[in-house]
């Protein structure tokens, strides 16, 4: 304040100023005098000064530009590049329950060996990999035969057992005449089962907890015994459906029709004929055996019905030959001439 009397009132705005490349921020608090106060709470300082600007506002964003239409970049030649995708979600499960069918025809000599090959390696593998259903073998190996083989398995070791079998119907002098994919959707019905399996389990559990808390009457106690049993009935079911089901995925079923070629000239060729003479002599004795049946059926009605005759005849017999009771007409006296 004395520099500014005494040396006049321009030195008093001779402060040390900023230099180049450095900022000075002043306090927070610090703002800006009102009136007639001077800068720097000097108050007898009557010079007039420009009031401070206020704080500029940070420029708003500029918005992004708005990317011309597909036809235009086509028109212009200029590509851009796909924006990039949204990470997929987790692939659905499903369950299918596949089954596969076989047609083989192998010689008739040669379609029991074949066969019981097949078995084998299924009874081999284990019932954890594979469970024989049924099997089945009719005909004769000197004419024709037929077989049958139902199997269910895991898939890889039934991918590698259907591969085998061409090859070994092809060594036994057949061949694989058709063969059948088919798959069922068990998802939905699964799906379903499950959540109303939780369901009853979560329902047995507060039963089991209200049963075991609860202080109330007897026939209210015995009400909840007997729903809960049937909850867990209802719930076994449901586990019995379930594993049935888990089954039919986790196991493929399998099922081979084996046949022979129909021979010209086989062991059935005159079969017929052979059955003709076996049966001839059985034929005549049916005969006979007929015309005694059919005697004997005849004694009983033969024995009540000569009697009953016999005795009518000799009964019109009695009556000079009549049945009823009858005069005869007396004789017409001839015409006199």
């Amino acid at each position: 304040m004395r520099l500014c009397v005494v040396f006049g009132w321009d030195l008093c705005w001779l402060r040390p100023w900023p230099r180049a490349g450095k900022q000075t921020k002043a306090p927070a608090a610090t703002e800006a005098p009102a009136g007639g106060e001077a800068y720097g709470g000097m108050a007898d300082m009557d010079r007039p000064r420009a009031a401070p600007s206020p704080p500029k506002k940070p420029a708003p964003a500029a918005a992004p530009a708005p990317q011309p239409p597909t036809d235009a970049l086509a028109n212009t030649g200029t590509t851009t590049s796909p924006a990039p995708s949204q990470p997929a979600g987790p692939a659905p499960v499903l369950f299918l329950a596949y089954s596969y069918a076989m047609n083989l025809e192998i010689p008739s000599e040669r379609l029991a060996g074949v066969m019981d090959r097949h078995v084998q390696a299924c009874q081999a593998a284990g019932p954890r990999v594979c469970q024989l259903i049924g099997s089945s073998r009719t005909g004769d190996p000197e004419s024709q035969m037929q077989g049958y083989l139902s199997l269910r398995a895991e898939p890889n070791w039934l991918n590698t057992f259907k591969s085998g079998m061409a090859q070994q119907a092809d060594e036994a002098g057949g061949r694989m005449v058709g063969e059948t994919t088919n798959s069922e959707d068990l998802t939905r019905q699964m799906v379903d089962t499950e959540a109303r399996l939780r369901a009853q389990t979560e329902l047995r559990n507060r039963l089991q907890e209200l049963l075991r808390t609860s202080r109330g009457r007897l026939s209210d106690l015995l009400e909840v015994e007997r729903e809960l049993a049937r909850v867990q009935s209802e719930i076994d079911s449901v586990q019995s459906q379930l594993a049935v089901m888990r089954t039919r995925v986790a196991m493929s079923e399998f099922t081979v029709q084996y046949s022979s070629a129909p021979r010209s000239v086989g062991s059935d060729t005159f079969r017929p004929l052979r059955d003709a003479f076996a049966s001839f002599l059985g034929i005549i004795v049916g005969g006979f055996a007929a015309i005694i049946v059919i005697i004997a059926g005849l004694i009983p009605f033969a024995v009540v019905l000569i009697p009953a005759i016999w005795l009518l005849l000799r009964w019109r017999r009695s009556r000079g030959g009549r049945f009823f009771n009858r005069r005869a007409a007396a004789p017409t006296p001839p015409a006199e001439s």
